[in-house]
């Protein structure tokens, strides 16, 4: 509705400072300081318990800060996509999930994430939280995954499925999508036209299934590992 969103702790808000997110406010107790804040920003201090009173969390760490949720990037849907490896999310829906996920293409070195756009809001402070930072640094985009995949067929469409080929024993190419679905149903129906390769993660143990985000993780870290 405002079209901002909250940072809160120590960590995070230096990370967001040393972003190109734009900052409104930062809220502080008299504890924290930082010598290289950025000009224009409200420094406003506050005691503990007030901060406590503002926070989403019970113990809140010295700072929470207001910044901007950036402008949607619409170039990213009006040219191809150059070449590299992508995340696509489908329908994604926890926040704790799609936080880890964030954090886990940033440590895969993924630079663009696509969520469907009925998939969980990326500045929720669930996912802020989980994300640890690294929501500063990976672009999220709320897209139409179907237009993403079809004008850009130049780059295959990997789905992660319960009953696909071993990413194990499957070559995979380092220009590509990488489709993760909804933590209970999967990937949509409607997005299987587009998949190109279904693949999965060989169960060897008794597990129902893997968290979207620790499944991600590993399939990148196979793709990671090809070009060692």
């Amino acid at each position: 509705m405002y079209g901002k969103f909250l940072v809160e702790g120590d960590k995070l808000v230096r990370e967001l400072l040393a972003s190109s997110f734009k900052v409104d406010a930062i809220f502080k107790t008299s504890s924290w300081n930082y010598a290289n804040q950025r000009d224009k920003i409200e420094l406003i201090e506050v005691s503990e318990e007030d901060l406590r009173k503002i926070s989403t969390h019970e113990n809140p760490n010295q700072v929470l800060a207001v910044a901007h949720i950036p402008a949607r990037n619409t170039e990213i849907l009006e040219n191809p996509l150059a070449n590299g490896l992508y995340l696509a999310c489908d329908k994604l829906s926890d926040p704790g999930n799609a936080g880890t996920l964030i954090r886990t293409a940033d440590w895969f070195g993924v630079e663009n994430i696509f969520f469907s756009e009925n998939s969980v809001d990326i500045f929720n402070p669930k996912v802020v939280s989980a994300a640890k930072g690294s929501l500063f640094r990976v672009a999220c985009h709320y897209v139409d995954l179907k237009q993403i995949f079809s004008s850009n067929a130049h780059l295959p469409v990997y789905g992660a499925y319960m009953d696909g080929k071993s990413i194990y024993k499957y070559p995979v190419n380092q220009n590509a999508i990488l489709v993760i679905g909804n933590e209970a149903n999967g990937i949509g129906e409607e997005l299987a036209p587009y998949i190109t390769q279904r693949i999965s993660i060989p169960n060897f143990g008794g597990a129902e299934s893997l968290n979207a985000a620790v499944a991600a993780g590993i399939i990148l870290g196979e793709f990671r590992r090809a070009i060692e």
